[in-house]
């Protein structure tokens, strides 16, 4: 049997890491409608067990459904990558939860202000209104929900 060596490159990310002061999920996928449920699902069983309010987690949930749907809908890549992060040590982050998904699209994002009787175009409308911050960097969407811990 071969000597065991270690390799000065440092392991990957995990994918899912859960502690008791910190939750993160970094994920790709191809674009598909059916992802927004599961990851709505995954967002909002992750965030619970790392202790995030119930009032947080559906705030939460309802803009990973919002952000992740313009990635699948309107990006221009074969996978989007996707994560969720909260750190109760992170004083820079305020206690938010941060939630990216990068589409590969480079277009501006608009927030419209649709009409009563439209059925779309209320994603970024409801992201504006929620998050405590959200923006645009290059071809990633982001955005902060605060958990309501002071930093």
């Amino acid at each position: 049997m071969p000597p065991t060596t270690r390799s000065a490159t440092p392991a990957p990310l995990t994918a899912v890491d859960i502690r008791d002061d910190a939750v993160r999920l970094n994920i790709s996928f191809r674009p598909h409608t059916r992802r927004v449920a599961q990851l709505r699902h995954i967002v909002g069983t992750l965030l619970t067990e790392g202790g995030i309010g119930r009032d947080v987690v559906e705030t939460v949930q309802l803009l990973v459904s919002e952000i992740v749907t313009n990635a699948v809908v309107h990006g221009c890549t074969d996978r989007v990558r996707f994560s969720v992060s909260y750190d109760r040590r992170d004083s820079g982050n305020g206690g938010d939860v941060l939630i990216e998904v990068d589409d590969g699209h480079p277009a501006r994002i608009k927030v419209r202000s649709p009409e009563s009787d439209d059925e779309t175009g209320r994603g970024m409308f409801l992201v504006d209104a929620l998050a405590r911050a959200w923006g645009r960097h290059g071809t990633r969407t982001w955005c902060t929900v605060a958990t309501g811990e002071a930093s």
